[in-house]
């Protein structure tokens, strides 16, 4: 099969590799379409280095299961997490975290490929519900909702995001469908700001966000939560200096290299710093009746055909007018 084989810092090609083989309770699934994600970027640029070389990447994937089985003819995504089922974070139902996982596209091949492989518990069937090239952003959007099951916002809360990529637009959505009414923290220039403010978010730039605090939140103190979405090592220290003191912090950036931070200040103010990481089953069917629904709405900005130009795909990806690049397999 025709896959894309990642070997290092834009050290990328399309290469003919064996078809991987489903062991038993797994399935072989066609891939249909494969988004790249920040993390995918940052294995790509290099500032997130490779666990697994040479890889395969692409974990925001569906496709079609191709094997036999109970879920044989069916369009399907998939989570990215395969535990072992029986230690004891899988026990106490912290899957997530099982030592022994494997993740798709980050130390297990993933996506970028003709085929791919996986458990059929970690596959959630969405034939009928929506397109594939939208049902790349249900990992994404599952991750985010995870972060709100684990600590949500009140629901007078002043929210602010910190970022203007893909999974800040899901997190904006999110917190206006649950009648909030988040502040985007932007660097200035960012042309992304764009997708936000043509859906009515008010978008704010880091040069200006201390003046907002101080006209629009309690005391001039900050807001009660801060999503950090970034990608940047920088933005979670802007996340603490926005923060009200006992605020709460969103984690969520994974740029692959050390923050710069004043924890000092986080400490003083007694922030509560979240990290929060994929969604479980529960979060993937709730992902799925959102986008179904049209409840939240992501911005693909561009959809490229042909796994053979998955490379081109990865250029892309890094323009800074791009939300979202997915290739239709």
């Amino acid at each position: 099969m025709k896959a894309l084989v990642m070997k290092g810092p834009r050290d990328i090609s399309v290469e003919e590799v064996p078809d991987p083989h489903p062991p038993p309770g797994w399935a072989l699934v066609k891939t249909v379409a494969v988004g790249i994600c920040g993390t995918d970027k940052a294995f790509y640029t290099g500032s997130y280095p490779l666990f697994k070389k040479p890889l395969i990447p692409g974990h925001e994937v569906s496709g079609i299961v191709v094997s036999d089985g109970r879920l044989k003819g069916r369009l399907v995504v998939s989570e990215i997490n395969f535990p072992c089922g029986q230690c004891e974070y899988c026990r106490r139902g912290l899957y997530t975290h099982c030592p022994y996982r494997k993740t798709l596209g980050i130390d297990f091949d993933g996506g970028f490929a003709e085929y791919f492989i996986a458990p059929e518990t970690a596959l959630h069937p969405i034939d009928g519900m929506l397109d594939p090239v939208l049902a790349t952003e249900v990992e994404p959007l599952a991750a985010v909702l995870n972060a709100f099951t684990q600590y949500p916002p009140e629901p007078a809360d002043t929210v602010a995001i910190v970022g203007t990529g893909n999974l800040a637009l899901l997190f904006a959505e999110v917190l206006k469908w649950m009648g909030l009414d988040p502040i985007i923290i932007a660097r200035p220039g960012s042309r992304k700001s764009k997708y936000f403010t043509s859906r009515g978010f008010r978008v704010i730039a880091t040069s200006e966000v201390s003046g907002y605090i101080r006209e629009n939140t309690p005391e001039g103190l900050g807001f009660d939560m801060v999503i950090e979405a970034s990608g940047s090592t920088s933005g979670l220290d802007t996340a603490i200096e926005i923060a009200r003191p006992r605020g709460i912090v969103h984690l969520k950036s994974t740029p692959g290299s050390r923050f710069s931070v004043d924890l000092t200040r986080a400490v003083v103010k007694e922030l509560r710093i979240i990290g929060t990481r994929c969604g479980t089953f529960r979060e993937f069917r709730k992902a799925i009746e959102l986008l179904s629904k049209g409840v939240v709405k992501p911005a693909v900005t561009s959809v490229i055909d042909g796994i053979e130009n998955s490379v081109k795909a990865f250029e892309k990806a890094l323009s800074e007018d791009e939300m979202k690049v997915v290739v239709r397999v």
